[in-house]
């Protein structure tokens, strides 16, 4: 059983016909086909159920699926590992939020990081694609304490809203939460959300909490006047920012990143989540300070 036998049927499992994993392959349809054949020889059994509505796996077929999908990504896995240490070029797919690839993508500008592509997904979704499709997740989540991990930032809460007469910034330094508690809070579903939860078991009435899907999304909402975005990214859209603070304590989220301890190439991720740890201390808390009507250095 051979890679391009295990691609074969991995493409005409997904797809359901020869025709179309064929054309996705750029090969012809009698080269899958000869595939799938010689690999159910191999296995002596059938993988698929051949039926006008095309084709579908059997039982044996189904497991071989499964297995097949992580036999490629260790294929692939160890292609970028030889990549990465011997020709020098990024070999690395880090799944992350929306607001964390911002950063990871200056990151990669800045220090020409081993990194070859980023997906972004909900940060409750990274784990779960950590032995599929990608090699490192970067999230404010807290990883389960069986993956290798280390934190790469502190990054503080931010309270963002429209400059009004009647707004918590002017002349203060912080905002605490507490004050808000009139107010609608829009609060992305990430770390943020957790730590605002948390702080909230301390105080006497609940926020009226909005969420959504991004601190972006946040901030939009917040500059039409719909309340006040709890983000970690820097202000726009004519946003004013000031800290979050909960009983005279800053909110803030810890950055982690996280991937397989038996990964073929952990100490040359563990070493990428280092680098990316020095940059944030070196090169990241110039994008959090407050600046005049709440924009951030270009």
């Amino acid at each position: 059983m051979d890679r391009r036998a295990l691609e074969c049927f991995e493409t005409v499992a997904r797809l359901g016909s020869v025709s179309a994993a064929a054309t996705a392959m750029s090969v012809t349809q009698p080269a899958v086909s000869k595939q799938i054949s010689r690999l159910e020889t191999e296995l002596a059994v059938r993988l698929f159920h051949r039926t006008p509505a095309g084709m579908m796996t059997t039982a044996a077929g189904q497991i071989l699926l499964e297995l097949g999908e992580d036999v490629l990504s260790r294929f692939e896995r160890a292609e970028g590992i030889i990549r990465s240490r011997f020709r020098g070029i990024p070999s690395f797919r880090v799944a992350c939020p929306h607001s964390t690839a911002d950063i990871l993508v200056s990151f990669m500008a800045a220090r020409d990081a081993p990194i070859v592509d980023l997906e972004i997904l909900l940060a409750s979704e990274l784990d779960g694609v950590l032995n599929r499709e990608v090699d490192m997740a970067v999230s404010s989540l807290t990883p389960p304490s069986h993956r290798a991990q280390l934190a790469v930032a502190t990054i503080p809460v931010l309270v963002q809203g429209q400059p009004r007469s009647n707004a918590p910034f002017g002349t203060a330094l912080q905002v605490d939460l507490e004050s808000l508690k009139d107010e609608w809070v829009i609060v992305p579903r990430s770390g943020v959300q957790i730590v605002v939860t948390r702080a909230m078991a301390g105080f006497d009435a609940p926020l009226m909490i909005r969420e959504a899907s991004t601190g972006t999304i946040a901030q939009a909402l917040a500059a039409n006047g719909h309340g006040y975005a709890l983000v970690t990214e820097p202000a726009r859209f004519g946003l004013q920012s000031l800290p979050a603070y909960a009983q005279d304590k800053p909110l803030e989220i810890v950055q982690h990143a996280s991937w397989d301890a038996n990964h073929y190439a952990s100490d040359e991720l563990r070493r990428l989540a280092r680098d990316l740890r020095q940059w944030m201390t070196d090169e990241w808390e110039w994008r959090q300070r407050k600046q005049p009507n709440g924009q951030h250095p270009e």
